[in-house]
């Protein structure tokens, strides 16, 4: 009787540190991911233009996790992202943004999933031969990823997408590190 009562209780009790290591990543982080971007747009009623293009780009990140509960993540995170230029018969636009998410994510131990939902002010600037044309939009801005943590390291894979009324999709699949403070 007393093995099947000294099992689980050793169970448990090692299982402790684990739970308890999950939530300790809250605090103030920065970090940066490298990606591929990819824009698809009709210019046009007629859609006499269409512009389908990926170039690489990358984001510049600083947030706060205040790891709330065991395995529950809530936080802010607010970045910067060029997400490249993209041209295609003459025409070359250079897309970038400032954004602001709010995140929540369930942490496992070392592993992590997480959704963010948030606020895109985003800039496009479009040449063609000697026009210029800058534009400026906000927008609502999505992504879900996964992320591995070691200490104060981290390393996370996103996909993130804008809703802007320029272009018809604009997302990028990145991958980044962090470092928690």
């Amino acid at each position: 009787m007393k093995k099947l009562i000294t099992a689980p209780l050793l169970f448990i009790l090692g299982s402790l540190p684990l739970v308890s290591w999950a939530g300790s990543e809250s605090g103030l982080y920065i970090g940066g991911s490298i990606g591929q971007s990819s824009v698809e747009a009709d210019f046009g009623d007629d859609t006499s233009f269409k512009l389908e293009d990926d170039d690489n780009g990358y984001k510049i990140l600083f947030g706060y996790n205040f790891g709330v509960l065991p395995l529950l993540d809530l936080g802010v995170e607010a970045n910067y992202r060029d997400y490249g230029s993209f041209g295609e018969g003459g025409v070359e636009t250079e897309v970038d943004s400032t954004e602001l998410f709010g995140i929540v994510g369930l942490t496992f131990g070392p592993i992590g999933l997480f959704g963010k939902v948030g606020y895109s002010d985003t800039s496009l600037e479009t040449g063609f031969e000697n026009l210029d044309i800058n534009d400026s939009e906000s927008a609502t801005a999505y992504g879900v990823g996964a992320k591995f943590s070691f200490g104060a390291f981290g390393l996370r894979a996103e996909y993130e997408t804008l809703d802007l009324d320029a272009v018809d999709d604009l997302n990028m699949i990145s991958v980044g590190a962090t470092y928690t403070f």
